[in-house]
């Protein structure tokens, strides 16, 4: 459908740069726009405002006041946006935006796994990101030289692409060039934490190999830095995490043999095999109404760690033996390289065979009724994808996380709160991000459906505006590769 607009006569040639299908610059421009009788989404408040009219004076929001406000049209190039609802742009806290394949090599005769950067994934990526209305995201583990010449490019308008908050790779006890440093003892945590920072880490990511100490150590080290650390744990329970300080975790698979009762963790133990099927094997045993998920519950009411779940990299495992939307989206969006890679052989269910697929899925009810409890609390919940893991696709993935948060039980204006609002406050930057108000930065979405009745109208997108600038259908479709 054609976006609707009044343009006043001197305007009209404004109006050909605006609509955008080339990179969007980030120098600062003159251009003013009114989009006008356009319904604000409030996630916070549960409702939809009555028709409005904001102004976007360059790349910020001036003004948000009644539709056909004077003061918000004057001098602007109107576009009328009646039945349309107008929210803050989503972010992705999950988003591995420069990553390339996991791959093998020989090295001294030894095979040495890597996963190297690739600025032609990153664009690729970015590109798509913006097409399904992600503005924002925080990439939680890459390579920092990549991530700044990404940041060059967006600056100087020579690709299309979200503002990305960046950690460095992951601190681990094993080196992965690209993707992990190595760290075995508190000494190499600081010397690495200071690296990082210096190279312009925004996040400081803590992996599962790292003992208590090295963990403790890593936090303190971030926290020296004036950086907040997230983690991605297994063996160290996630109540005690918190307890030394932990800013943040991610993806909802605690699987700690602390979180279990005694009974509990003997079964599992006694058959647990190593890799990805513990995915499934610990919440066999795991009970997410039990004591210890209430340990759980209370600490992330207690100390408020920035969460996102990513169910979908996990679900996307779970119905890996089934064709399903997630390889769609693989086919459709992902890079080639990426999409060959897990066609080839990586995937987060190396190995698994049909009985344990089908374990899988008969645990996700467990991993729901987890999801809606943590979403319970005055945790910063945020949402995230794992973007560019196995059959997660740049841009789509962050609808089917929403979608899944959704069946689970989590409500819509709790999700769309989660991927603006929370997203923005968490990453420190609440005070120009995630909202719809003057001095906010004008990345938005504009949708053809009301996303507090039902979440899959996030999907339904009319236009982005990215940095003040509109992006309509034809310029989304070619960002997304389709043809228009």
């Amino acid at each position: 459908m054609p976006l609707a607009r009044r343009t006043p006569p001197l305007l009209s040639s404004a109006l050909a740069c605006l609509l955008v299908s080339a990179p969007a610059a980030a120098s600062p421009t003159d251009t003013v726009l009114a989009l006008d009788k356009v319904h604000v989404v409030e996630a916070e408040h549960n409702r939809t405002t009555a028709p409005r009219c904001v102004r976007i004076e360059g790349a910020r929001i001036a003004r948000v006041s009644d539709a056909g406000d004077a003061a918000c049209l004057r001098g602007a190039e109107v576009m009328e946006l009646p039945g349309r609802y107008l929210m803050p742009g989503l972010i992705d806290m999950h988003a591995h935006l420069t990553l390339g394949p996991m791959e093998l090599k020989r090295e001294r005769g030894r095979a040495v796994m890597q996963a190297l950067p690739d600025d032609e994934i990153a664009a690729h990526n970015a590109a798509r990101l913006v097409a399904f209305g992600v503005t924002t995201i925080r990439n939680p583990g890459g390579d920092l030289a990549a991530a700044a010449r990404y940041k060059a490019r967006r600056a100087t308008g020579e690709l299309t692409g979200p503002e990305s908050f960046d950690a460095g790779p992951v601190i681990n006890t094993a080196e992965l060039p690209g993707l992990a440093e190595a760290a075995r003892s508190p000494a190499d945590i600081a010397r690495v934490v200071d690296a990082q920072v210096a190279a312009g880490a925004d996040w400081i990511k803590l992996y599962t190999g790292l003992s208590p100490d090295l963990l403790k150590a890593g936090i303190d080290a971030a926290h020296r830095n004036g950086r907040p650390a997230v983690a991605h744990l297994d063996g160290i329970a996630w109540t005690d995490a918190l307890e030394m300080g932990l800013d943040g975790l991610v993806h909802l698979m605690p699987l700690s043999p602390d979180l279990l009762t005694p009974e509990q963790r003997g079964a599992w133990q006694s058959s647990a095999r190593a890799g990805t099927y513990a995915f499934f094997e610990w919440w066999e045993h795991f009970d997410p109404d039990g004591a210890h998920a209430d340990r759980v519950v209370a600490a992330y009411q207690r100390h408020r760690p920035v969460f996102d779940a990513t169910l979908v990299a996990f679900h996307a495992a779970f119905v890996q033996d089934q064709d399903n939307a997630y390889k769609d989206d693989a086919r459709r969006y992902a890079h080639p390289r990426l999409l060959a890679h897990w066609n080839d052989w990586f995937t987060f269910a190396i190995g698994w065979e049909a009985a344990d697929f089908e374990r899988a899925r008969a645990v996700w009810p467990k991993v729901q009724r987890m999801a809606v409890r943590l979403h319970a609390t005055d945790a910063r919940m945020t949402v995230g994808t794992d973007m560019s893991n196995p059959w997660v696709a740049p841009g789509i993935s962050l609808h089917r996380e929403l979608q899944l948060l959704a069946d689970a039980g989590v409500p819509a204006a709790h999700l769309l709160q989660a991927a603006t609002r929370n997203a923005g406050d968490a990453l420190g930057a609440g005070q120009r991000l995630g909202r719809i108000a003057p001095g906010h930065e004008a990345d938005l979405l504009l949708l053809d459906a009301d996303p507090l009745t039902d979440i899959a109208h996030t999907r339904a997108i009319h236009a982005v505006v990215l940095d003040g600038r509109v992006l309509d259908h034809a310029a989304l479709a070619r960002l997304k590769g389709e043809p228009h």
